[in-house]
């Protein structure tokens, strides 16, 4: 069965401080695309999407690079500012520099003003025409917005990071979870089962997550799901092994054919779909 890491980071160190989000691996720290591939292959994943992190800003040359320079192994999930005038025009430059998905980060203040204003449409439309998959870095306010953006571009396909961010302390009946929820409804939006120490308020399995995790499953289904490491900063959390160790924990043994799609399927159709039609 392949498998596919459908969220992992890798960057350059930088000196610079990054006041902006704290995460468990500083961006003092080199994370080369060596350390990444060699997890991968320690754990048999065969390929793993690069998704930009938020230190370098839109200087996605790294991730764009490593994924240029192994087109069968690596996709690349560039970042572009909506904020800043000219973001489409950027967008098509990190395509032709090999990027196959664009983040957008609401979850940042100053990046949530501009989230779902029509000032930012132009580039929802280069991605359709660009054939771009979109990923958020959301929280659950961001939900209805997300819905409304899901059903102007319906070419689009949206990938909700980290299961949105859920509040666990307020549980499976939280406005915000709900409209996640509701979003199942929609075929192009799908959830990364993944980051789970970000929101749990408990140690390893993170059982105070399950309940909202098998509410996704039950909303979205196996071919809207998919599975993401958050590598490096899951090395530091629990282990990557464990990352993978949580879907079993919270949904018990699955059938093959649903964890092929989770674990693999699905995120290749997104991002290497010429060659999905040939994956088995």
């Amino acid at each position: 069965m392949l498998r596919v890491d459908a969220h992992l980071h890798v960057w350059r160190a930088s000196a610079v401080e990054t006041p902006i989000v704290k995460t468990l691996v500083p961006p003092q720290t080199d994370v080369p695309i060596e350390s990444a591939a060699a997890v991968l292959a320690e754990h048999d994943i065969e390929r793993g999407v690069l998704v930009q992190p938020v230190f370098p800003g839109e200087d996605n040359s790294y991730v764009a690079a490593c994924a240029r320079a192994q087109p069968d192994r690596f996709a690349a999930v560039c970042v572009v500012d909506s904020r800043i005038p000219g973001a489409e025009s950027r967008l098509e430059h990190w395509v032709e520099q090999g990027c196959r998905g664009l983040r957008l980060r609401p979850r940042i203040a100053e990046e949530a003003k501009s989230f779902g204003a029509p000032a930012t449409f132009p580039l929802w439309e280069a991605a359709a025409r660009l054939g771009v998959v979109v990923n958020l870095l959301s929280a659950p306010e961001h939900n209805a917005t997300i819905g409304r953006l899901a059903e102007r571009f319906p070419r689009v396909p949206i990938v909700i990071d980290h299961l949105g961010h859920p509040d666990v302390e307020a549980g499976i009946h939280e406005a915000g979870f709900q409209n996640l929820l509701a979003l199942g409804k929609l075929e192009n939006v799908f959830v990364k089962l993944s980051g789970f120490y970000h929101f749990s308020r408990q140690p390893f399995p993170y059982r105070d997550c399950w309940k909202l995790a098998d509410a996704v499953y039950n909303a979205f289904g196996p071919m809207r799901l998919m599975w993401g490491s958050d590598f490096p900063h899951v090395t530091v959390a629990c282990g990557y092994g464990r990352s993978l160790d949580v879907l079993e924990e919270v949904f018990g043994p699955c059938p093959e054919a649903d964890s092929r799609c989770i674990l693999g399927r699905n995120a290749l159709e997104l991002y290497w779909p010429a060659e999905a039609a040939f994956a088995i």
